[in-house]
């Protein structure tokens, strides 16, 4: 049977990578260009060229400001995370004016053991304004970051303020990196540049629209077992295309519902054709093995499709690593930053 879609519920926490969740492989409302896959490396330079910091001007004030935004921060504080997870700063439904933004960035320092240069970039999308924070190329393995966020009564608009400090230190674990071919139907498995397993896989079915978004994307989240219901996309359980059901050793890609994960069901086609509604679906050994090395921030970079639906760069989750560091840099207000 071909299945895969969202689950039934949403870990909050995901509202910080994007919107509501839609469908497996079901489009985001995302305004924005389609991404551009630019594979960054694996790692970093061993000794970074220096970095000449832009000057960063005083941040507008807003004492006794009307309203009071906490802005969203992931990841969290403590975490250990994969090489291919942004720092994000959220503010939930405000517009942050541009001629802030410098100000506003010069209060988000961020340092890293060892030295990693990055910058910041702004999006609005659906009425929120995030700023994410990205090296060149992926986070060296085992790299200590620390973001000191002093945005207590720092202007975000007429009336607005941001609420309070905070500092969130985390840390980047091994590095993997997935890479899905859906012409050889394959995942590529790399830890610390070493190739583990090529594992056969099944994705989206394009012939039906189903196709899987292409580009770099990172895990979202872990879900374990995870019911995955046709409706949530709008197609009729007793539907040819209808499915319900529940998967194991579910990793969320995006916020619409795309997974990697195990799914049974499709044994006769992995290895051979694209049958899914947009998932990556494997055996259940497989799916078990890749679960177990796996956390939050690992890179699933997906190529190879007849018909390439792109990555959306910001709104159904981290398409960050889609932007090419010259574009990245012009997102940003102050530019290049030491780390």
């Amino acid at each position: 049977m071909r299945r895969l879609a969202r689950p039934l519920g949403v870990p909050a926490a995901l509202a910080l990578a994007g919107l509501a969740a839609a469908g497996c492989g079901g489009a985001a409302d995302a305004e924005e260009k389609p991404a551009r896959s630019v594979s960054p490396s694996a790692s970093a330079p061993a000794k970074p060229a220096p970095v000449t910091e832009k000057p960063a001007p005083p941040a507008a004030l807003l004492p006794g400001a009307a309203r009071i935004v906490r802005p969203e921060i992931a990841p969290a504080n403590g975490e250990k995370v994969g090489v291919g997870q942004p720092i994000a700063v959220v503010f939930k439904q405000q517009k942050v004016a541009k001629e802030l933004r410098a100000g506003i960035e010069g209060r988000l320092k961020v340092s890293t053991s060892p030295k990693v240069p990055g910058a910041w970039y702004w999006d609005e999308t659906k009425g929120d304004t995030r700023v994410h924070f990205r090296p060149e190329k992926f986070w060296p393995a085992g790299t200590k970051v620390t973001l000191d966020a002093r945005l207590a009564g720092v202007k975000l608009g007429t009336g607005t303020a941001a609420d309070r400090d905070r500092t969130v230190t985390f840390t980047i674990g091994d590095s993997m990196v997935n890479t899905v071919d859906l012409k050889a139907h394959t995942l590529t498995v790399v830890r610390n540049g070493r190739t583990l397993r090529t594992i056969p896989i099944s994705g989206g079915d394009e012939s039906k629209g189903f196709g899987t978004r292409q580009g770099i994307k990172t895990i979202l989240a872990k879900e374990g077992r995870v019911i995955m219901d046709s409706r949530s996309i709008g197609i009729p359980r007793n539907h040819p295309d209808g499915f319900y059901g529940s998967y194991d050793y579910s990793m969320r890609e995006t916020i619409s519902g795309e997974f990697v994960h195990a799914a049974p069901d499709n044994a006769e086609s992995f290895g051979k054709e694209n049958v899914s509604h947009g998932c990556i679906g494997m055996s259940t050994e497989n799916a078990k093995w890749l679960y177990g090395l796996s956390r939050k921030g690992d890179v699933v970079e997906v190529k190879g499709g007849v018909k390439p639906k792109p990555m959306d760069r910001f709104g159904n989750g981290y398409g960050d690593w889609n932007i090419d560091w010259q574009e990245w840099l012009k997102g940003s207000a102050l530019g290049l930053r030491t780390g």
